[in-house]
């Protein structure tokens, strides 16, 4: 099959009708396998517009390992050709129920925020006369899902449930495999160039976000050692979790320093921020069922005080001594806008923040990519973009 092939197939959703068919039975079992084709490297065009944008698939096995190690090399040659050219790059990491299927939501919606993305900065390079830069969005897949069963009596309630656990510690393995290489070769890309001109973005979503956060958390460590009136360098222009299932305990050494450091001395620079986790209000999967599965750790290990023993068991974005923000929607149904409001004890919390969204932004856990929440990813994804 030609790359012009493979552009049409996955413009076109061409496996999908089987991939959907494959979903109707009453029960089954996701293989570990790849879904899209040796070089995933497609060029899409936003409709009713000139504009395109680059998308790049890369998959991953149970054991962190390349699905097609074709599928890097492909990734590495589009940097390549990039030449000289700062490109916007943008990287998306599935969760739990999710994999790299034409047809799986998590797909469809990334092409969307790249679309607004790429019209955004063709608005900013026309406004500032310059010529606007390439995007290129990375979504990287992996086995989210392991069993899967039709919805028998409630939405909550179906057999794909009890994969929460076991993917969790598959999701852990692709956070120390190979994707750790292809989040080294981005990079070095946006390394080459001064801060600004090559913008990186990375965003995960559920296992996902525990996936970025492992791969890169000294990154951030290092970034908020940053002595106050500096500015934080990261491993990205910025990091975004959205529903992160990953302990609020592995956040604990960033959270200190962003004390310890008195990061408010650094609002002076107005950093735009570097880190940011959301989580839903009513994420019932990391504000239930994650406790409940850790429950087991305070049998068998020990902590020093009660926000200790709570960031054990707890995600990042339910422990509320952490959280800096608010996000709600405002306005009238059909146009709302995202509000951001600082919390009363959090004034100057400097590039990193633990925002609590409301249901009207983010409803339950998968249920991300509502409008009033693409708004919100747009505008701080489009600080980014001016500031160059």
């Amino acid at each position: 099959m030609s790359d012009g092939d493979h552009q049409a197939r996955a413009s076109a959703g061409g496996n999908a009708p089987k991939q959907q068919n494959e979903r109707e039975r009453l029960i089954g079992l996701m293989g570990n396998e790849k879904h899209q084709p040796d070089r995933a490297v497609f060029t899409r065009t936003v409709d009713g517009t000139l504009l395109s944008y680059q998308l790049g698939i890369v998959e991953f096995d149970d054991q962190g390992v390349c699905q097609a190690r074709s599928q890097m090399d492909a990734i590495a040659d589009q940097l390549a050709r990039f030449g000289d050219d700062d490109a916007i790059i943008i990287v998306f990491v599935h969760g739990w129920k999710h994999d790299a299927r034409d047809d799986d939501g998590n797909l469809v919606d990334f092409s969307k925020v790249l679309e607004k993305a790429v019209i955004r900065e063709a608005e900013v390079a026309q406004k500032n006369a310059r010529l606007a830069r390439p995007v290129f969005g990375l979504f990287v897949g992996w086995r989210g899902l392991t069993l899967y069963s039709r919805h028998l009596v409630l939405e909550e309630i179906n057999l794909s449930q009890v994969t929460f656990w076991d993917r969790q510690a598959a999701g852990l393995r692709v956070a120390v495999g190979s994707i750790r290489e292809l989040l080294g070769r981005l990079r070095q890309y946006r390394n080459q160039k001064p801060p600004g001109k090559r913008l990186l973005v990375i965003v995960g979503h559920s296992f996902g976000g525990m996936i970025i956060y492992s791969a890169v958390a000294q990154s951030l460590i290092e970034a908020a050692a940053t002595p106050p009136g500096a500015i934080s360098t990261s491993f990205a222009d910025l990091v975004l979790l959205v529903n992160p299932a990953i302990e609020a305990a592995r956040y604990l050494p960033v959270h200190e320093l962003v004390k310890l450091r008195d990061l408010a001395a650094r609002a002076e620079d107005a950093q735009h921020p570097v880190f940011i986790c959301v989580t839903s209000s009513n994420d019932w999967a990391t504000g239930f069922a994650f406790p409940a599965g850790n429950l087991y750790r305070l049998a068998t290990e020990r902590w020093k005080n009660v926000k200790e023993r709570q960031a054990m068991i707890n995600t990042i974005g339910h422990i509320s001594w952490m959280k800096t923000h608010d996000l709600i929607a405002v306005g009238e149904a059909g146009t709302e806008r995202p509000a951001l409001t600082p919390s009363a004890d959090t004034q100057g919390v400097g590039p990193f923040w633990v925002v609590r969204a409301s249901p009207d932004v983010i409803n339950g856990h998968s249920d991300i990519f509502r409008p009033v929440f693409l708004e919100f990813l747009a505008e701080r994804i489009g600080l980014h973009v001016e500031r160059a």
